[in-house]
Protein backbone atom coordinates (compact mmCIF):
# COMPACT_ATOMS: atom_id res chain seq x y z
CA UNK A 1 0.00 0.00 0.00
CA UNK A 2 1.13 3.83 -1.18
CA UNK A 3 1.02 5.04 2.13
CA UNK A 4 2.23 8.65 0.79
CA UNK A 5 -0.39 8.10 -2.02
CA UNK A 6 -3.00 7.82 0.87
CA UNK A 7 -1.88 10.46 2.37
CA UNK A 8 -2.31 12.66 -0.37
CA UNK A 9 -6.14 11.58 -0.86
CA UNK A 10 -6.28 13.18 2.81
CA UNK A 11 -4.96 16.81 1.84
CA UNK A 12 -7.25 16.93 -1.53
CA UNK A 13 -10.14 15.47 0.77
CA UNK A 14 -9.62 18.39 2.92
CA UNK A 15 -8.58 20.95 0.74
CA UNK A 16 -11.61 20.26 -1.51
CA UNK A 17 -13.85 20.52 1.78
CA UNK A 18 -12.23 23.76 2.85
CA UNK A 19 -12.38 24.89 -0.92
CA UNK A 20 -16.58 24.07 -1.08
CA UNK A 21 -17.26 25.41 2.52
CA UNK A 22 -15.80 28.82 0.85
CA UNK A 23 -17.80 28.41 -1.82
CA UNK A 24 -20.93 27.93 -0.40
CA UNK A 25 -20.39 30.75 2.04
CA UNK A 26 -19.19 33.33 -0.72
CA UNK A 27 -22.77 31.96 -2.00
CA UNK A 28 -24.38 32.83 1.11
CA UNK A 29 -22.76 36.12 1.47
CA UNK A 30 -24.35 36.99 -1.89
CA UNK A 31 -27.65 36.41 -1.27
CA UNK A 32 -27.56 33.60 -4.07
CA UNK A 33 -29.39 30.79 -2.25
CA UNK A 34 -30.32 28.84 -4.78
CA UNK A 35 -26.97 28.63 -6.45
CA UNK A 36 -26.16 27.61 -3.25
CA UNK A 37 -28.62 24.60 -3.08
CA UNK A 38 -27.07 23.80 -6.53
CA UNK A 39 -23.80 23.86 -5.85
CA UNK A 40 -24.39 21.41 -2.42
CA UNK A 41 -26.31 19.19 -4.68
CA UNK A 42 -23.29 18.87 -7.26
CA UNK A 43 -20.72 18.69 -4.69
CA UNK A 44 -23.50 15.42 -2.93
CA UNK A 45 -23.22 13.59 -6.47
CA UNK A 46 -19.24 13.97 -6.28
CA UNK A 47 -18.58 12.68 -2.75
CA UNK A 48 -21.37 10.28 -3.62
CA UNK A 49 -18.64 7.93 -5.44
CA UNK A 50 -15.96 8.66 -2.60
CA UNK A 51 -18.00 7.13 0.04
CA UNK A 52 -18.93 4.11 -2.13
CA UNK A 53 -15.32 2.89 -1.46
CA UNK A 54 -16.56 2.90 2.49
CA UNK A 55 -18.70 -0.09 1.24
CA UNK A 56 -15.37 -2.97 1.24
CA UNK A 57 -14.91 -4.39 4.33
CA UNK A 58 -10.93 -4.62 3.21
CA UNK A 59 -9.29 -1.43 4.65
CA UNK A 60 -6.73 -1.65 2.15
CA UNK A 61 -9.11 -2.19 -0.95
CA UNK A 62 -10.68 0.78 0.50
CA UNK A 63 -7.47 2.70 0.63
CA UNK A 64 -6.68 1.25 -3.13
CA UNK A 65 -9.81 2.87 -4.11
CA UNK A 66 -9.51 6.31 -2.71
CA UNK A 67 -5.93 6.69 -4.17
CA UNK A 68 -7.81 5.53 -7.55
CA UNK A 69 -10.11 8.11 -7.59
CA UNK A 70 -7.78 10.63 -6.52
CA UNK A 71 -5.34 9.70 -9.43
CA UNK A 72 -7.82 9.58 -11.67
CA UNK A 73 -8.67 13.24 -10.91
CA UNK A 74 -5.54 14.05 -11.54
CA UNK A 75 -5.97 12.71 -15.08
CA UNK A 76 -9.28 14.07 -15.43
CA UNK A 77 -10.80 10.56 -15.85
CA UNK A 78 -14.21 9.52 -15.29
CA UNK A 79 -14.67 6.99 -12.63
CA UNK A 80 -18.04 4.80 -12.37
CA UNK A 81 -17.90 2.98 -9.03
CA UNK A 82 -20.47 0.30 -8.58
CA UNK A 83 -19.91 -1.67 -5.19
CA UNK A 84 -22.27 -4.92 -5.27
CA UNK A 85 -20.39 -6.58 -2.27
CA UNK A 86 -18.64 -5.89 0.37
CA UNK A 87 -15.25 -9.02 -0.16
CA UNK A 88 -15.68 -9.37 4.34
CA UNK A 89 -15.74 -12.90 3.13
CA UNK A 90 -12.27 -12.80 0.66
CA UNK A 91 -9.38 -15.44 0.81
CA UNK A 92 -6.87 -13.49 0.38
CA UNK A 93 -4.86 -11.07 3.01
CA UNK A 94 -6.28 -7.85 2.79
CA UNK A 95 -2.62 -6.07 1.73
CA UNK A 96 -2.46 -8.41 -1.03
CA UNK A 97 -6.29 -7.66 -2.22
CA UNK A 98 -5.41 -4.12 -1.86
CA UNK A 99 -1.96 -4.33 -3.70
CA UNK A 100 -3.96 -6.34 -6.43
CA UNK A 101 -6.60 -3.45 -7.11
CA UNK A 102 -3.84 -0.41 -6.87
CA UNK A 103 -1.39 -2.16 -9.25
CA UNK A 104 -4.42 -2.60 -11.62
CA UNK A 105 -5.65 0.72 -11.49
CA UNK A 106 -2.12 1.92 -11.88
CA UNK A 107 -1.67 0.11 -15.17
CA UNK A 108 -4.59 0.90 -16.50
CA UNK A 109 -3.65 4.78 -15.39
CA UNK A 110 -0.03 4.38 -17.37
CA UNK A 111 -2.13 3.82 -20.46
CA UNK A 112 -4.86 6.55 -19.42
CA UNK A 113 -2.15 9.03 -19.18
CA UNK A 114 -1.45 8.96 -23.20
CA UNK A 115 -2.76 12.61 -24.72
CA UNK A 116 -4.21 10.52 -27.66
CA UNK A 117 -6.89 9.50 -25.45
CA UNK A 118 -10.15 11.87 -25.97
CA UNK A 119 -12.95 9.67 -23.84
CA UNK A 120 -11.57 9.30 -20.49
CA UNK A 121 -13.45 7.06 -18.56
CA UNK A 122 -13.25 3.97 -16.06
CA UNK A 123 -15.91 1.64 -14.45
CA UNK A 124 -15.62 -0.36 -11.68
CA UNK A 125 -17.77 -3.22 -11.04
CA UNK A 126 -16.76 -4.69 -7.26
CA UNK A 127 -19.27 -8.42 -7.08
CA UNK A 128 -19.52 -11.66 -5.29
CA UNK A 129 -20.92 -14.53 -6.16
CA UNK A 130 -20.94 -17.80 -3.60
CA UNK A 131 -16.82 -18.95 -4.45
CA UNK A 132 -15.37 -15.62 -5.43
CA UNK A 133 -14.93 -11.76 -5.77
CA UNK A 134 -14.86 -10.24 -9.04
CA UNK A 135 -13.26 -6.69 -9.56
CA UNK A 136 -14.42 -5.72 -13.37
CA UNK A 137 -12.68 -2.65 -14.89
CA UNK A 138 -13.51 -1.13 -17.80
CA UNK A 139 -11.87 1.71 -20.38
CA UNK A 140 -10.85 2.94 -23.67
CA UNK A 141 -8.69 0.41 -25.54
CA UNK A 142 -5.96 2.66 -25.59
CA UNK A 143 -4.50 1.20 -29.06
CA UNK A 144 -0.66 2.03 -27.85
CA UNK A 145 2.59 1.61 -29.94
CA UNK A 146 4.08 -0.07 -27.24
CA UNK A 147 2.05 -2.18 -24.82
CA UNK A 148 4.92 -3.65 -22.88
CA UNK A 149 4.80 -2.02 -19.71
CA UNK A 150 1.07 -2.43 -19.71
CA UNK A 151 1.62 -6.14 -19.90
CA UNK A 152 4.24 -6.86 -17.94
CA UNK A 153 2.19 -4.67 -15.22
CA UNK A 154 -0.69 -7.41 -16.07
CA UNK A 155 1.65 -10.59 -16.16
CA UNK A 156 3.31 -9.41 -12.45
CA UNK A 157 -0.70 -8.84 -11.35
CA UNK A 158 -1.26 -12.56 -12.50
CA UNK A 159 1.67 -13.46 -10.44
CA UNK A 160 0.85 -11.87 -7.27
CA UNK A 161 -2.54 -12.87 -8.02
CA UNK A 162 -2.10 -17.27 -8.64
CA UNK A 163 0.47 -17.36 -5.61
CA UNK A 164 -3.48 -16.44 -3.85
CA UNK A 165 -5.42 -18.93 -6.10
CA UNK A 166 -6.74 -15.92 -7.43
CA UNK A 167 -6.66 -14.69 -11.17
CA UNK A 168 -6.78 -11.52 -13.60
CA UNK A 169 -8.52 -12.09 -17.28
CA UNK A 170 -8.11 -9.51 -19.51
CA UNK A 171 -10.60 -8.76 -22.53
CA UNK A 172 -11.03 -6.69 -25.38
CA UNK A 173 -13.86 -6.07 -27.10
CA UNK A 174 -14.83 -3.28 -29.94
CA UNK A 175 -12.95 -0.01 -28.39
CA UNK A 176 -13.00 -1.30 -24.38
CA UNK A 177 -11.06 -3.25 -22.53
CA UNK A 178 -11.67 -5.46 -19.23
CA UNK A 179 -9.43 -6.48 -16.59
CA UNK A 180 -11.04 -8.91 -14.40
CA UNK A 181 -9.33 -9.67 -10.93
CA UNK A 182 -10.98 -12.77 -9.19
CA UNK A 183 -10.39 -13.33 -5.46
CA UNK A 184 -11.34 -16.63 -3.86
CA UNK A 185 -13.72 -16.40 -0.90
CA UNK A 186 -13.31 -18.51 2.18
CA UNK A 187 -15.08 -21.20 2.23
CA UNK A 188 -17.71 -21.94 4.97
CA UNK A 189 -17.92 -25.59 6.59
CA UNK A 190 -20.40 -26.34 8.93
CA UNK A 191 -20.47 -22.80 10.83
CA UNK A 192 -16.96 -22.41 10.49
CA UNK A 193 -15.13 -20.56 7.75
CA UNK A 194 -11.76 -21.83 6.24
CA UNK A 195 -9.88 -20.81 2.50
CA UNK A 196 -10.46 -22.43 -0.84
Amino acid sequence: MDLEKLLEVIHVQRHDFLNHLQVISGLMQLNKVERAREYIGQVGKEMEQTSKTARVKIPEVTAALLIGLNEAAKYQIKVELSVNSNFADCAIAGHTAGEAVQRCLDCIFLTMATPEIKERYIEIYLMGSEKKYTCRILFPNPKMPDTSSFENGISALGALLSEHKGRVNLAVANDNMEIYLTLPRKEKKSGYTTSR
